[in-house]
């Protein structure tokens, strides 16, 4: 094999080395994505799919049931670690009822003991998201609201479903003898 052949014929098996390199990096790459275990791929949670935000919490392992409230907008009545809670959905549209770009989780409770408005005060210090009401009958509300937009991570739903379940947790130990 004369030079100027053999010098040609390793520019060719370079070169088909480096395709099949090549190759070889992007099935990798593709592989790898593959097989990305589903929990780790983006899912998110969002009020303009009501079913999705009831199938979120019952994934979660809370009980969830969709419905509608007075209005004709969807209403989801909640079982939350030992709780009953209700998530209100917000800003729909108001001839369809859906689009809904926000929730409101909310939980009733009637005191058994002493709560009024220095404690729902002392009460909303200590827990950053949670609004709280004393009515004049002396029952009490909590509300946590969560802007979701056209979807949330399902890790911070769930934080935000856990914090509001601690919350929840804490006031019962308060208004509850």
């Amino acid at each position: 094999m004369s030079a100027s052949r053999h010098n040609e014929w390793a520019e060719k098996s370079l070169s088909g080395i480096e395709d099949a390199m090549i190759y070889r990096k992007l099935l990798a790459i593709a592989v790898a994505g593959l097989l990305v275990p589903a929990s780790a791929q983006a899912t998110t949670v969002s009020a303009v799919r009501p079913d999705g935000v009831a199938e979120a919490l019952t994934n979660l392992g809370y009980k969830a049931e969709l419905a509608k409230d007075a209005n004709g907008d969807p209403l989801i009545n909640a079982d939350i670690g030992g709780w009953q809670a209700a998530l209100m959905f917000y800003e729909c549209s108001e001839k369809t009822h859906d689009g809904c770009q926000s929730l409101q989780f909310v939980a009733n409770f009637t005191p058994e003991k002493k709560f009024g408005a220095e404690e729902a005060v002392r009460f909303m210090r200590n827990t950053r998201f949670a609004s709280v009401s004393v009515d004049k009958d002396q029952s009490v509300t909590m509300t946590w609201d969560v802007v979701t937009g056209k979807g949330i991570d399902l890790e911070v739903f769930s934080n935000g479903v856990d914090m509001f379940r601690s919350a929840m947790d804490t006031l019962g130990t308060e208004v509850f003898k």
